[in-house]
């Protein structure tokens, strides 16, 4: 589409020096049947949209907190939408909806000839924006306000107390007036000079007086103005003169009247400027830019309306911003985001998902960060993008990412294992790999490796409920902390559902403990605990309450529904026999020695023992949790990290440098200190019974026993997070992730050597089924 010229000729206008615009209204009239007058109301909130016979009145946007107080609102010369100005300038549809309400501040803004263009004041200056916000072209038009267009594309402007009009590059004054109005096929002005609404004829000039009254507006068949008279009320007159009449009880302070086009606008009109990132029969997603930012704007092809959607702002040398993939689909569309921090190096890839009926992000849906750096491959990953994306109904979301995985990669520790039998052990190391084997004593072929992101802990109660936590991970506008479910824990990533969700910034999980089914209690880092006795039941069946203060509490044990034990980072202990009974069923336990700290990591078989390890090496030992002065302290002289007590006959402690320390009698507070895995720092432990223990330590061994007590020899270790990357290569590393309404979900997973051709490709969404190939075979997955 042509752009006109904006420059002024070195006319009576070309050397003015550029005013501020004032704050009177001016209106624009486009050829059509008459529609609805949309009238700035005398009082209260909104605009009033009223035909001219005062009938079908109702108010839109009335609400002060998005629409503000609207001011001189004006119809698209196709009578689609309404422009106003209320602090920043808002484009809606009819229905009060938005088109776009974040352009930002101006003075009084109008539609020029074109419905994706407007005119505003912004620097002393007119200019001339896309309907997306995005700056098209200056006009060195200055000192003028009421800036209003004609349908042959001519401008008008008050100056001076007078009215100039013409093509941009030449306006000529018309004469004394202000707040005019074009007739619909722009020979004539519609004016106010003394109180007296004054119709003047472009060329020669002629003007005769109409009636007493302000702020003309030209109906768009030519044959009648509505003005504002006395006692503000809106009023129409015959253009040709004689008698006026009330429209109603209307009284307000402006007014425009709404085209309606002869024959219907095309629907889903590509902005000017604009181009197609993606297209399908129901929908259009197109983009626009200029050197200091990108807008994103949907339509539905149905109902023909435009919707802005994103626009991204840069700032040289601090921030880019690039799409790397789009998709619409099923009345929603996406953008795969990258954020690229110049200052820090921080890249950032994330997905944001739309509804195109309203332009508005997706409630719970969109915005999930898919950062390399957390979900890929630890903080060795660099250069993540997402380069493939759908989406479909309700808006469910899918991607393809891809990164590179530098060489020497190492491992990242195992921090947290839980064995409910002999037939399932499940471990996480924190950086969104879970490993799961049914034959952990199996060696490493035994174990099988997925992504479920941030995973810093996890408790299973049985083979068939496993519940994990997450520390602070990105998610749009700053972090999250989750609890994982899975009744299927060695399903893949995809058997796992994020249900609640925190505050990461301000509550990180730090443990869970599951007693039971029917019992799960996680710990944070700001004093909290969230619990829950439907753990598969969503967001809605965790319950947070406050018990710790402000202390972070890296401890728990639950051994029955009766009985919850947990530990703060001072040492003290914290205890429940009412879980779920809120902040007032939680209470302190001085279990501190003189002069010494108390345990910080706690196990309990049994509500009559628990034990715990504090950090001077000491080994706490209680068999009455909840009362006070009843923990005891022995020195292991061993650094100890890690305990689980399967029975009150057993307890295995790991820790530093392959620290391993055993007791058959832990309330008599006997130990065997031994040495595991080669020097390795051991981080985690879970015994499922006396014939079953695993290890995990610092560089991605399982360490395992069918004989936990039976000394180093029975203990074997077995490698299942090896280095991704053969010695001095890179690789690239492949996810399938998806969105839906139960959760975020990594449902594929690939590292292969080198930067080849991808693995995972052919991503498409039919329905409710997510499709793709895995090295050429098929995959499927369902979403809801």
């Amino acid at each position: 589409m042509v752009m006109r010229s904006l420059r002024c000729a070195c006319s009576a206008l070309a050397v003015l020096m550029l005013g501020a615009i004032l704050a009177s209204t001016a209106w624009a009239t486009f050829p059509g049947r008459d529609g609805l007058l949309a009238v700035q109301p005398a009082s209260g909130p909104g605009v009033l949209l009223v035909n001219a016979h005062g009938g079908a009145q109702r108010r839109i946007c009335t609400d002060s907190s998005s629409c503000g107080k609207p001011r001189a609102p004006r119809w698209s010369p196709d009578g689609r939408a309404l422009l106003f100005n209320s602090t920043t300038i808002h484009l809606i549809y009819p229905d009060g909806s938005c088109l776009n309400c974040t352009i930002g501040g101006a003075g009084t803004p109008a539609f020029t000839d074109n419905p994706t263009l407007i005119t505003l004041e912004a620097g002393g200056r007119l200019v001339e924006d896309g309907i997306d916000g995005i700056r098209k072209a200056p006009a060195v038009v200055g000192n003028f306000s009421d800036a209003v267009w004609s349908s042959r594309g001519e401008l008008a402007v008050v100056r001076g107390a007078s009215v100039w009009a013409g093509a941009p590059q030449h306006l000529r004054r018309i004469g004394a007036g202000s707040e005019p109005s074009w007739s619909p096929g722009g020979s004539q002005l519609a004016t106010v000079r003394g109180g007296w609404v004054v119709v003047v004829s472009v060329v020669g000039h002629a003007a005769r007086r109409l009636v007493r009254g302000s702020a003309p507006a030209w109906s768009p068949d030519g044959r009648s103005i509505a003005f504002i008279g006395s006692g503000h009320h809106l009023l129409i007159v015959p253009a040709s003169g004689g008698t006026a009449h009330q429209v109603g009880g209307v009284r307000g302070l402006s007014a425009d009247w709404q085209p309606v086009p002869k024959k219907a606008p095309s629907a889903c009109a590509v902005p000017a400027g604009s181009k197609v990132l993606a297209s399908s029969s129901s929908a259009v997603l197109t983009s626009d830019s200029n050197a200091a930012s990108t807008a994103y704007m949907g339509c539905l092809r149905g109902g023909g309306r435009e919707r802005f959607l994103e626009r991204f702002n840069y700032q040289p040398g601090l921030f880019s911003f690039a799409v790397s993939a789009s998709a619409v689909g099923d009345g929603y569309a996406a953008l795969a985001n990258v954020s690229d921090d110049l200052h820090y190096g921080d890249v950032s890839d994330t997905v944001e998902v739309f509804n195109l009926s309203t332009g508005a992000d997706v409630p719970n849906m969109g915005g999930e960060d898919v950062s390399c750096s957390d979900q890929l491959a630890g903080e060795a990953c660099l250069s993540p993008d997402i380069d493939q994306l759908v989406v479909g109904s309700g808006g469910v979301s899918a991607a393809h990412v891809s990164s590179t995985v530098p060489p020497g990669s190492s491992s990242s520790p195992l921090a947290s294992i839980s064995c409910p039998s002999a037939s399932l052990c499940v471990a996480v190391d924190g950086a969104g790999h879970l490993f799961t084997s049914t034959d952990p004593t199996g060696g490493s072929g035994a174990w099988t490796k997925t992504e479920v992101p941030g995973l810093e802990a996890v408790s299973c109660p049985s083979v068939s409920l496993c519940v994990g936590v997450t520390q602070a991970i990105p998610a749009l506008g700053g972090t999250v902390s989750l609890i994982y479910t899975s009744t299927d824990p060695t399903g893949g990533a995809s058997a796992w559902t994020a249900g609640y969700t925190a505050d990461g910034s301000n509550n990180a999980f730090s443990n869970i403990s599951c007693a039971s089914v029917s019992l799960c209690v996680a710990t944070d880092d700001s004093g909290s605990v969230v619990t829950s006795t439907n753990p598969t039941g969503g967001a809605a069946a965790w319950t947070a309450a406050n018990v710790g203060g402000t202390s972070e509490l890296p401890g728990i044990s639950c051994p029955s529904v009766s009985l919850c034990v947990a530990t703060d980072e001072d040492g003290h202990v914290i205890t429940s026999t009412d879980p779920t009974g809120g902040a007032g069923a939680w209470q302190a336990v001085n279990a501190t020695p003189a002069g010494g700290v108390g345990p910080q990591i706690v196990s309990c078989p049994s509500t009559a023992l628990c034990v715990g390890l504090g950090p001077d090496d000491d080994v706490f030992t209680s068999t009455s949790p909840t009362t006070a002065g009843s923990w005891t302290a022995t020195n292991s002289g061993l650094a100890l990290d890690a305990i689980d007590c399967p029975s009150s006959s057993l307890c295995v402690a790991v820790g530093g440098e392959g620290a391993l320390d055993v007791s058959t009698d832990p309330a008599a507070a006997t130990w065997m200190p031994d040495q595991i895995d080669s020097d390795n720092d051991l981080h985690s432990v879970s015994c499922a019974s006396s014939t079953l223990c695993v290890a995990g330590d610092a560089v991605g061994n399982i360490v395992s026993s069918p004989d936990p007590a039976g000394g180093a020899a029975t203990w074997t270790p077995a490698l299942i997070d090896g280095d991704p990357c053969a010695a001095g290569t890179s690789c690239t590393t492949e996810q399938i992730i998806a969105k839906d309404h139960s959760g975020l979900h990594f449902l594929d997973t690939t590292s292969e050597p080198g930067t080849g051709p991808d693995v995972l490709t052919g991503l498409t969404l039919s329905g409710s089924t997510l499709n793709w190939e895995h090295a050429g075979m098929s995959e499927s997955a369902e979403l809801h």
